[in-house]
C-alpha cells in the first residue's frame, strides 16, 4: 500500500507535469497552452492522488495519471477563447 511521503508527490508532480506536457502537444494552439496545461496537470495528478492515498486504494499513480488527463481534456476542450477575426457588428 503506497504512503504519502516526499517521494510520492515527486511522482505525483513528475506524472502531472508529463501529461501537460503531452496535453499541450496534443491539443494544437488550442486550449489553454502550455503553463496552464502544466499546471492543470500537476494539480489534477496530486489532488486524486493524495485523496486516493488517504482513502487506501491501490495504485492511486495509475489513477491519478487517468485523472489528470480527464481533467486536463474538460479544461482544454470548454476553454473560451473569443475569435480574433470576427469584427464587431455596431
Amino acid at each position: 500500500m503506497e504512503e504519502l511521503n516526499g517521494v510520492t508527490i515527486y511522482w505525483l508532480i513528475s506524472i502531472g507535469l508529463l501529461i501537460g506536457y503531452v496535453m499541450d502537444l496534443v491539443m494544437i494552439k488550442r486550449g489553454i497552452g502550455l503553463i496552464g496545461n502544466l499546471v492543470g496537470g500537476i494539480l489534477g495528478a496530486v489532488i486524486i492522488g493524495v485523496s486516493l492515498i488517504s482513502i487506501g486504494i491501490f495504485a492511486p499513480l495509475v489513477y491519478a495519471s487517468i485523472g489528470a488527463i480527464a481533467f486536463l481534456f474538460l479544461v482544454n476542450v470548454f476553454s473560451f477563447h473569443p475569435e480574433n477575426n470576427i469584427e464587431a457588428k455596431a
